[in-house]
């Protein structure tokens, strides 16, 4: 299906249904907006096989986000946190989705941020899963040097400061090995509708620039950190970082052992049952 909104057409996916319609009652579910990572590479498929098991607590909304996947292309000045974040708003408001959990993956948890810097009154519960708020490049090709990687350290370093369609290459042969024990497929990764434009933009003008750390004070609502342990280019560092900027009654780190990214290719039971706990207080 999809939705115009904030000027541009938004595609997404819906698992579950919003009421649960008992003997004597209805009950009105809460919904959980799912945002994916890898923007230019993914879109929601990557991420339908672990998150929608939640279906049956809340209602799972997947968003394919602007330039990404089945939502319009758009154009490169568009491609941004900016209009990300203000979209994810407009979409709630579109659909009446009042006080959202949002779960971002990755490069989604860094447009939680933006959302949340500009709207932080609006979610109901945050989940942020292999992310951080501070991007710090030179932490995670440190991390690979020391796993005895050095060309991984340089492929990483080289698509962050001078991306090229050859630098690309270079950091997906040499640095998507390290993203997990048991990364995503190359089957489930084909079947995504990529734009790797958006992924080079994002590389140029976004993410070495990314210092969301003082927006997350702002949070209102129960937030999960979901870290992997041994995830290099999303280190258990920054996970710890920011809870330490978020209200103490409101967060909870998991950082989940022998993980790396995404935390349930690696550990699914564990990872399912850290969700599932945090989505209990949210189910009347």
């Amino acid at each position: 299906m999809k939705i115009k909104v904030n000027g541009t057409e938004l595609f997404f996916d819906v698992y579950g249904a919003k009421l649960n319609i008992l003997d004597d009652t209805v009950i009105e579910k809460p919904t959980m907006i799912v945002l994916h990572g890898g923007h230019g590479f993914a879109d929601h498929t990557l991420y339908v096989e672990f998150w929608s098991q939640f279906s049956e607590m809340v209602q799972v909304v997947f968003l394919d986000q602007r330039g990404c996947g089945r939502s319009d292309q758009a154009t490169s000045e568009e491609w941004d946190l900016a209009h990300w974040g203000e979209d994810l708003f407009q979409f709630c408001k579109a659909l009446d989705i009042k006080k959202p959990i949002i779960a971002g993956v990755s490069m989604g948890g860094h447009v939680m941020c933006e959302y949340i810097k500009q709207h932080p009154e609006h979610a109901g519960g945050l989940i942020f899963c292999n992310t951080e708020a501070r991007f710090a490049l030179d932490d995670v090709c440190d991390i690979l040097r020391e796993r005895g990687d050095a060309a991984a350290a340089e492929a990483c370093y080289e698509q962050y400061t001078k991306p090229t369609e050859k630098s690309l290459q270079h950091y997906l042969k040499k640095c998507i090995p390290h993203y997990a024990r048991n990364p995503y497929t190359h089957q489930e990764v084909g079947r995504c509708q990529g734009q790797l434009a958006v992924f080079q933009h994002y590389c140029k003008t976004q993410i070495r620039h990314l210092d969301y750390s003082a927006e997350l004070k702002k949070i209102q609502c129960p937030t999960l950190l979901l870290a992997g342990e041994i995830s290099p280019f999303h280190p258990p560092i920054r996970a710890t970082e920011m809870t330490e900027m978020i209200s103490s009654n409101l967060v909870e780190l998991q950082i989940i052992k022998e993980a790396g990214a995404a935390v349930y290719k690696d550990e699914p039971e564990k990872s399912r049952q850290v969700v599932e706990q945090f989505l209990k207080q949210f189910i009347r």
